[in-house]
């Protein structure tokens, strides 16, 4: 095992655990009346075996479950073992609640983890944090959130930090000051986020200096402030951000007044669906983008550095085969760039289905395949103005029951072990509309 030792972060977690409360032995997992291969390794049963999920996570081996009865779980995870999978039989009954005073739901610190079927609330940080060492060149090899809700966190709903080969899937994000779902600082990614859902947050997705082989496909993001957000900042390392796909998502109505706010710079861009801020080389790519009303498409600089310091200009971004409708702020498709004399920069745009567009006839100044125009308008600052400062991400309003995962009671145990990241990108459909 290369466990990786945290042990301030370990100490303050045990030192505030309580036994889980108000547990039960039911179990709604079901089963399919078929053969299933037995797990991999021992099942840790909570609280039939031990009282607390921490016990549970702390007595496991590589290849163990730890299966998680409902209740309400009033703890802060942490998962230094490799190789395991934690799992709730009942999606919206397994809860672990931070009660608003502990920093992180589940925070992994070990390859190969697994998280599936089960809610992380009300917690001061994160929900679920897969994460590398900050100090040390450790990278997290290895990680997936399968089934997993995550609501009114005081940051970032599902997150992965200094992390690859990572898959996010089928789970849902609401009431957060940051993002539903952030993957951040890693290049290569290797990973996939896709069939999520994220609402009632500043931020559906966010990515800092996250790139190479990153996906995000086949997801809803609708009346959040902003749908989707990848972005190059100093905040991080591996800046730029860039080489990422977004295919497949239906971005819609991202114009919530009622959410919580943790960044009065993304005021600026309230109401826009997908926003490339400062990156390289993305792929836009097969997305409905309806009616978000400031911008549906953007690929933008980030201008926000230090004194000195030139603008993270946006470079080589194509958005290609989108519908983008409804915006009335300033265009369905819109590119604004520095006034560096450099012109569209590689940045292109074709075969949309838009009506309007910043610069006017954008496919036209920034085609794919020829060279753009040189002179570009600059956008007019008032259609900049802040949006609206926000609510406390203490008081969104809990999300109804979402799916839970097929027959969590009898699946066998898999790790985030050996995870291939390839997606064939000419097989994403566009997504249907509202109907």
């Amino acid at each position: 095992m290369r466990n990786r030792t945290h042990l301030s972060a370990l100490a303050a977690v045990l030192a505030v655990a309580l036994l889980a409360l108000g547990c039960s032995s039911g179990s709604t997992g079901g089963s399919t009346g078929t053969s299933e291969p037995a797990a991999s390794g021992a099942v840790l049963r909570v609280p039939q075996d031990y009282p607390t999920i921490q016990a549970a996570v702390d007595a496991a081996q590589p290849g163990d479950l730890v299966l998680i009865s409902p209740g309400v779980y009033r703890e802060g995870v942490v998962v230094q073992t490799e190789d395991i999978v934690i799992r709730g039989l009942d999606r919206n009954e397994v809860i672990i609640d931070g009660e608003f005073t502990r920093d992180n739901g589940i925070k992994v610190f070990a390859d190969g983890v697994a998280v599936e079927n089960l809610t992380v609330r009300n917690n001061t940080g994160n929900g679920l944090f897969f994460t590398g060492d900050y100090d040390s060149d450790y990278v997290l090899t290895g990680y997936r959130a399968s089934y997993v809700t995550a609501y009114n966190n005081g940051d970032y709903g599902i997150y992965a930090f200094n992390a690859r080969l990572g898959i996010i899937e089928h789970s849902y994000g609401s009431g957060h000051p940051d993002s539903a779902f952030y993957i951040g600082q890693c290049n290569p990614c290797d990973a996939i986020i896709r069939d999520v859902l994220a609402e009632n947050n500043m931020l559906g997705y966010s990515g800092t200096n996250s790139s190479t082989n990153l996906y995000l496909i086949d997801s809803e993001w609708r009346n959040n402030m902003i749908g989707i957000v990848p972005n190059s900042q100093d905040g991080e390392k591996l800046a730029p951000q860039g080489h990422m796909v977004i295919a497949g998502n239906y971005v819609h109505d991202n114009n919530n007044p009622e959410v919580p706010i943790n960044n009065d710079t993304y005021r600026l861009a309230s109401g826009t669906g997908i926003i490339i801020t400062g990156g390289v080389e993305n792929l836009v790519t097969k997305n409905r983008v309806e009616g978000n009303l400031r911008g549906n498409i953007a690929v933008i600089l980030w201008p926000f550095r230090d004194p000195g310091l030139p603008p993270f200009e946006a470079i080589g971004n194509r958005v290609v085969g989108n519908i983008a409708r409804g915006a009335t702020g300033i265009g369905d498709l819109v590119l604004w760039l520095a006034d560096s004399g450099q012109g569209v920069q590689g940045n292109c745009f074709a075969d949309n289905d838009f009506l309007t567009s910043f610069p006017a006839d954008i496919e036209q100044v920034a085609p794919c395949g020829a060279p753009g125009g040189k002179d570009l308008p600059d956008i007019d600052l008032d259609k900049l103005a802040m949006g609206p400062p926000g609510v406390d991400y203490k008081s969104v309003v809990a999300p109804p029951p979402q799916p839970n995962m097929p027959d969590a009671a009898t699946a066998p145990a898999r790790p985030a072990t050996d995870l291939v990241i390839d997606v064939d990108v000419e097989a994403i459909a566009l997504p249907p509309g509202k109907g």
